[in-house]
């Protein structure tokens, strides 16, 4: 008697051999499906940050024209100078208050610091009682009091730096002998000094002196420094002096190479501008169809068309733009405009080209309310969110694996034990199944 139930198997279920599940793959195929969502939010947060980086690369070109603008709408590099000086013996620089003009000095007397020396006896001694030590008393009656270790001249030069009283001593051997020099540390008059307590007098060197120029004949004046560099002769001006000389001449002017630098710098910002907005919103790319960023460039074109303030063109001043959007400038033709009519180059690129400029690119990058900076502002909101749920779904995702492995191990368990009770069934029943053969014989 042959019963059907022999042919029960459980090989085979679930994949594997019989009485095994393949956990690992099957495992691995459920997390790859419940893996899904997580994987959407990590595209989601990829398109984000490409988007927030273009945003990042339009708002520093955006700033860069900002910066360059206001210093073309605010009067202080309209306001340049640049001052010359007719002799190469002195150089002279000016400042935004120079007043345009020129003036004409002698250069009568050059800046001296003091210059002094003491004779050293044959044994290099300047100072025979020591104990005593030295003073060295300046232009402005102060005494300076050094007390000395030694009476050679090298440790009283040592023992005069380390006093720092605006006299430096150094020995010097000379054809005549060895010395101790002394030297005022700045030039001046009132930087001269005396000395007491040495061996022997001091002599005199070179004289402490201010430098001197003189303005005008005899009725003229003269005007001292204790540096050969003078501020305040003229305003706004400082010019130093480097030999005598006579009908020195400085004139300063207003600095039209400085204020073309300054529009040159602002044309280049805009087309830096120009072109990060024109390649960030070509067909296909990531910020294609922005309003916001396509108003910009809207915007900056109308800059140059709009003209001047009076509608004329800014292309007398040297500003143009192209037919794909790109500006240029025509230093020359800006050289000449500004020459002509300083004033009017100031109101028609100042007041009219780069203030508008400035006003584009402010609403822009305003780190309130600028759009630009708004539209980073949610896209760090969101792109922070996506993070912290893609975080939250890795814990999930771990959980869910845990459950599952340890479902799958507990049902390859239960398999092994009905594979073991198949093994023990079908025995049995080939037992009985003999059992009944040999009877029926």
């Amino acid at each position: 008697m042959t019963s059907s139930t022999g042919s029960i198997s459980v090989s085979g279920l679930l994949g594997g051999t019989a009485g095994k599940i393949d956990v690992t793959s099957l495992i691995s195929s459920l997390m790859t499906a419940a893996a899904v969502p997580q994987s959407q939010l990590k595209d989601q947060l990829s398109d984000l940050t490409t988007e927030l980086t273009a945003y990042r690369s339009v708002n520093t070109k955006l700033t860069a024209l900002q910066t360059a603008a206001q210093k073309l709408t605010t009067g202080t590099t309209w306001q340049s100078t640049a001052a010359t000086s007719s002799n190469t013996s002195v150089v002279a620089t000016s400042t935004t208050d120079a007043a345009v003009g020129s003036t004409t000095f002698d250069v009568t007397k050059l800046a001296a610091a003091q210059v002094s020396t003491i004779a050293a006896a044959s044994d290099g001694t300047v100072v025979t009682d020591p104990t005593a030590g030295i003073t060295i008393t300046g232009a402005d009656g102060k005494d300076h009091a050094i007390s000395l270790t030694s009476g050679s001249a090298a440790s009283v030069a040592a023992a005069i730096n380390s006093a720092n009283v605006g006299v430096r001593a150094s020995v010097v051997n000379t054809d005549g002998g060895t010395v101790l020099q002394l030297a005022s540390s700045k030039t001046g008059a009132a930087n001269g000094f005396t000395t007491s307590g040495f061996d022997s007098s001091a002599k005199s060197v070179v004289d402490a002196a201010d430098a001197q120029i003189k303005v005008g004949g005899s009725n003229g004046y003269t005007v001292s420094s204790s540096s050969n560099t003078f501020t305040g002769v003229i305003t706004g001006v400082t010019f130093s002096v480097s030999s005598v000389a006579s009908n020195v001449n400085v004139t300063v002017t207003r600095d039209a190479s400085t204020i073309s630098s300054a529009v040159k710098s602002l044309v280049d910002a805009a087309n830096a501008a120009h072109t990060e907005l024109d390649s960030d919103t070509a067909q296909g790319a990531v910020l294609q169809g922005r309003y916001d960023v396509r108003s910009i460039m809207s915007d900056l074109g109308s800059s140059v068309s709009r003209g001047t303030t009076t509608g004329a063109s800014l292309k007398t001043y040297g500003i143009d733009i192209g037919q794909d959007g790109s500006f240029s400038f025509d230093a020359t033709a800006f050289a000449a405009a500004y020459a002509a009519d300083p004033t009017g180059t100031q109101t028609a690129v100042g007041n009219a080209f780069a203030k508008r400029l400035d006003t584009t690119s402010t609403a822009a990058v305003d780190s309130k309310v600028g759009s630009i900076t708004q539209a980073m502002a949610g896209l760090t909101t969101t792109g922070t969110r996506l993070t912290s749920e893609i975080s939250d779904w890795t814990s999930r995702l771990a959980d869910i694996q845990s459950a599952m492995t340890a479902k799958y191990t507990t049902m390859q368990t239960a398999l092994a034990r009905l594979e073991s009770q198949q093994t023990y069934l079908t025995s049995m029943f080939d037992s009985i199944s003999g059992s009944s053969s040999s009877s029926s014989s």
